[in-house]
């Protein structure tokens, strides 16, 4: 199976809940996060294309860093969501893995499961098991029910796609109200495979994921 796959990384985000800050090229030991997930995603044997998707405030920060590799740089959308479909639309592969640019600590290993399940499936995922109790509430904040943990993930990226299948469901879904792309594949009634993901690839959305991210890189160094 020819598993030739065109890799999308979605750095075109605000940092609304970041003040502003664009939270790709906040530097980890030096290092801006983006460059992180990117330098696994170039050395991996199946990326044969990345595509960058920026917005416009940071789209010459992002030429400049990446100015001596060989990667496609384009503008994205008012929304993830559109920003990732831009994405898509300049992909040439077989396959699609879209990945957000702030989840720095992805491994060859976990991009191994993720490919190696899309042999029997539309789309696959990686997916931590939720361990916190999660309860289901109603417009006026009372509960309505708890829900099996053992039936739910929390989701993370890059997620891979047959590019077909999913250029067949930009087609006959709307974007405006998706938070991935897995969902619109779901609403086609096609096939999301679920692989375990990393706890360690988390995503940074608060001040307080730089923390976090600290001390992941203090345990992978060690």
């Amino acid at each position: 199976m020819n598993l030739s796959a065109s890799a999308i990384i979605v750095a075109a985000g605000r940092g609304k809940r970041m003040g502003g800050i664009d939270k790709s090229f906040i530097k980890l030991r030096g290092t801006p996060i983006i460059k992180y997930s990117f330098d696994c995603l170039y050395r991996y044997k199946y990326i044969k294309e990345i595509i960058i998707v920026m917005n416009k405030k940071n789209i010459d920060k992002g030429k400049e860093l990446f100015k001596s590799y060989d990667v496609k740089i384009v503008l994205g959308g008012n929304t993830r969501a559109e920003s990732a479909k831009q994405g898509v639309l300049q992909a040439k592969e077989e396959f699609v893995l879209i990945h957000d640019a702030v989840r720095p600590f992805i491994t060859p290993k976990l991009l191994n499961e993720i490919f190696f399940a899309i042999k029997d499936a539309d789309a696959v995922i990686p997916g931590i098991p939720v361990k916190s109790t999660i309860k289901k509430i109603n417009d006026a904040s009372f509960v309505e029910e708890t829900l099996k943990r053992d039936k739910l993930v929390k989701v993370q990226t890059p997620e891979l796609f047959k590019r077909n299948v999913l250029l067949d469901a930009y087609k006959k879904y709307p974007i405006n109200d998706i938070t991935d792309e897995a969902m619109l594949i779901e609403r086609m009634q096609g096939k999301v495979k679920v692989v375990k993901g990393l706890e360690e690839n988390i995503k940074i959305t608060t001040p307080f994921d730089l923390i976090l991210m600290e001390e992941i890189i203090n345990k992978w160094n060690s």
